[in-house]
């Protein structure tokens, strides 16, 4: 996977349970991948609470920041994705 394309905001690594977030993202512009394909690549991490242990702790190994998207609208979630993309 390439960050080349200058078109692309960003590689989002998205939980497939998660498909409105998956084409939510895609439609702003950012490259959209699985959990499995694209932990290494990705610049963020969106999951569901499936994902996250009833402690609240993700199992999610990477170095992107990863939001737990649980009970919150896509809107939302971009404009938090947005926001903390700029910082890094």
């Amino acid at each position: 996977m390439s960050r080349g394309d200058a078109d692309m905001k960003g590689i989002i690594a998205v939980s497939d349970a998660l498909s409105d977030y998956r084409e939510m993202l895609e439609e702003e512009g950012y490259q959209v991948v699985s959990l499995d394909e694209g932990l290494d690549v990705a610049d963020a991490v969106l999951v569901s609470g499936m994902d996250v242990d009833h402690s609240g702790i993700s199992a999610i190994d990477t170095e992107a920041p990863v939001f737990d998207v649980t009970g919150k609208h896509p809107a939302v979630v971009l404009r938090d994705l947005e926001k903390r993309l700029e910082l890094l």
